[in-house]
């Protein structure tokens, strides 16, 4: 981006860096801020961000951002935001949830009209590298799900044949109830709302059990939480399940488990944030030509981007120094007129005429210019001779 444009900023809070409490506050914080420079917020299990647009003299306030959380600017946002909508920047890489993320924190701002263009047409480009990445894919897209059932496997082996319980009839939910019954467990599902319990159930073909299981949680090997809020249980569960030997996968942000029954449960609790900071053994490494061709794929798609940004940044300020002239002209002709109330209607248009004709010409070559600017410097060079 030229040196005297707006700036395109990506403030960046990741569960690597940022426990979830903090991402959480991060993202009330900016919501408001966000939204005021032609922006928005990503808000996922591992991720909070805020992106914006500023003026050339607008700075970001170092302290909306908590510890670990890292403020980037320019080519540096644009790159993060095509990793990201790929899939290359997530905990299961090239996982397909995010897609549906970002385009759900988009709707919003383009509904209300409130989404800068150039961040717009960013998104635009990096939703498509995101399509076309998992269209590389072949069979069944990984999740988070899929990473949270092998976590239990390997903290207790294989669960085939074994009780799992879900809790939750979300999205995540049904993925970790698919990801259990595809590694042979014997699956439950409970959900607040018992009607989304029974209908889950049926649809993946397991069984539906209460919200509150009781002291019938000692019957599970692994629990996979996906809840928005807390799973509120009773004594008799709590102290079932403290007494089982259950692993609690809680893929909850913020936390679903009360911070008293997780500490209790120990190294058989593990939070959607120790899977992000790769604390889970058994996690696998993307393969190396996969990555290869995500980061060909991102460095493609931002070098597309930036030739259409600069080329949108040179449109308006060739637009700026057209609407500056042509202001210029209406201004000297308005004198014009006051000075000399009697000239007739034909020699005002012969004048106006003239004088449109000169003003084109006086822009031709800066225009051109414009035009054929690779590097931008024509532009930072037309908006500072000109004062735009």
């Amino acid at each position: 981006m030229a040196a005297e444009s707006r700036r395109l900023v990506a403030l960046v809070t990741h569960a690597r860096q940022v426990p979830a409490a903090e991402r959480e506050l991060f993202g009330i914080s900016v919501r408001d801020w966000s939204t005021r420079h032609g922006g928005f917020v990503i808000e996922t299990c591992h991720r909070v961000e805020a992106y914006a647009v500023l003026e050339p003299d607008e700075v970001v306030d170092a302290e909306q951002l908590p510890a670990g959380g890292v403020l980037q600017a320019d080519e540096t946002a644009i790159r993060h935001a095509i990793t990201v909508a790929v899939g290359r920047d997530s905990v299961v890489v090239g996982e397909d949830q995010i897609l549906h993320q970002v385009r759900e924190a988009l709707a919003r701002p383009r509904e209300n009209g409130t989404l800068d263009p150039s961040l717009d047409r960013l998104f635009a480009f990096a939703l498509r590298a995101g399509r076309r990445a998992r269209s590389w894919r072949q069979g069944r897209a990984p999740s988070l799900a899929d990473l949270a059932i092998a976590t239990v496997e390997q903290r207790v082996g294989p669960i085939r044949g074994r009780a799992l319980l879900v809790v939750g009839a979300g999205q995540m939910g049904a993925l970790a109830a698919q990801a259990g019954r595809a590694a042979g467990a014997t699956v439950a599902i409970a959900s607040r709302t018992q009607t989304r319990a029974d209908s889950l159930a049926l649809r993946v073909g397991v069984q539906a059990v209460p919200f509150d299981p009781g002291g019938a949680l000692a019957e599970f090997t692994g629990i996979v939480v996906a809840l928005r809020g807390r799973w509120s249980i009773s004594a008799e569960a709590e102290n079932a399940l403290r007494a089982s030997g259950a692993v609690v996968v809680d893929l909850s942000v913020p936390a679903a488990l009360a911070e008293d029954l997780a500490v209790s449960l120990g190294s058989r609790h593990i939070s959607a944030d120790a899977l992000a900071l790769g604390e889970v053994a058994g996690q696998s490494a993307p393969q190396g030509e996969h990555v290869v061709r995500l980061e060909t794929l991102i460095d493609a798609t931002a070098a597309e981007f930036t030739s259409w940004l600069e080329a949108h940044e040179n449109r308006a300020t060739a637009e700026a120094l057209a609407e500056r002239a042509d202001s210029a002209r209406q201004a000297e002709l308005a004198e014009l007129w006051r000075r000399l109330p009697s000239l007739d209607a034909e020699s005002r248009d012969v004048i106006e005429g003239m004088s449109r004709h000169l003003a084109a010409r006086l822009l031709r070559e800066p225009l051109e210019r414009l035009g054929h600017d690779p590097d931008g410097r024509a532009e930072s060079q037309v908006r500072e001779l000109f004062g735009l």
